[in-house]
């Protein structure tokens, strides 16, 4: 059974059905739906807790091919860390929406929007956890920044819309540099044989170079340096007000699920 494609799946697609649920109609009915689908997902995350074995290796593992031009699968599985942030997911989120049950009926969009944001952040932070082809990986990674984005900017403090398009714009900005990252895997992985974009297959490849810093930008000490055993490092220096976005999002997180996402 793909035990991790439902454990996406079913947080996504409650976050689809509380969406659609009138908020002006029930306000009450969106939150029990959504709280109620949560605790599903608890549930299940329980059940796979439970098989899982400590001394087995990755486990629950799924492997699809997604994209065969670039070599990019949906694949995942689950190690000791990765079940680790999975459970700490599950639990955490219905916890979360019991903590900020009424936080959702003064924003700009109403619970029925706030909560089904929720479920989808949820849905995309256990595929990020379980993610084992980096591809797949940065997709959904770059996709959490969507929820979040909505849900400072409809539930934050009075800056909420200048905070929220601070953090996605810088986001994305930082997340060019991880795609340049993924992009120099799949080049390494080429020259080895056929592209890969799987973990797995990346761990076997042999790149080891004397340690080069890539600048991010011409007089800049920081950059992108790849380490002598293959890895890559991002070393950022002297930002200035490139990290003045942090405390300005934190400021308008009003919320209590706000603050958690």
């Amino acid at each position: 059974m793909p035990w991790l494609t439902i454990l996406i799946a079913v947080p996504l697609a409650g976050g689809v059905l509380v969406g659609l649920v009138p908020t002006r109609a029930n306000t009450t009915l969106s939150k029990q739906i959504a709280l109620g689908i949560s605790l599903l997902t608890l549930v299940l995350t329980a059940v796979v807790a439970v098989q899982y074995d400590p001394g087995g290796g990755p486990q629950f593992t799924e492997d699809v091919v997604w994209i065969k031009f670039f070599g990019a699968h949906y694949a995942l599985g689950l190690d000791g860390l990765g079940l680790s942030l999975v459970v700490l997911t599950a639990i955490l989120t219905p916890v979360v929406m019991l903590a900020s049950w009424h936080d959702g009926d003064h924003g700009r969009w109403g619970a029925s929007a706030f909560f089904g944001w929720m479920l989808a952040l949820e849905g995309l932070a256990i595929g990020v956890f379980a993610a084992t082809d980096v591809f797949l990986f940065y997709v959904l990674f770059e996709a959490t920044l969507i929820p979040i984005y909505f849900l400072v900017g409809g539930w934050g403090g009075p800056q909420r819309t200048r905070a929220a398009v601070k953090f996605l714009v810088y986001s994305l900005a930082g997340g060019l540099v991880m795609l340049a990252s993924v992009v120099g895997l799949y080049v390494e992985s080429a020259k080895a044989g056929p592209p890969s974009y799987l973990i797995s297959d990346l761990a076997r490849l042999d790149i080891s170079r004397e340690a080069v810093v890539i600048p991010l930008r011409p007089g800049h000490p920081g950059g992108v340096r790849r380490l002598p055993n293959g890895k890559l490092e991002i070393i950022v220096e002297g930002q200035g007000s490139l990290d003045e976005w942090l405390p300005e999002l934190e400021r308008q997180l009003a919320a209590a699920t706000v603050r958690s996402a």
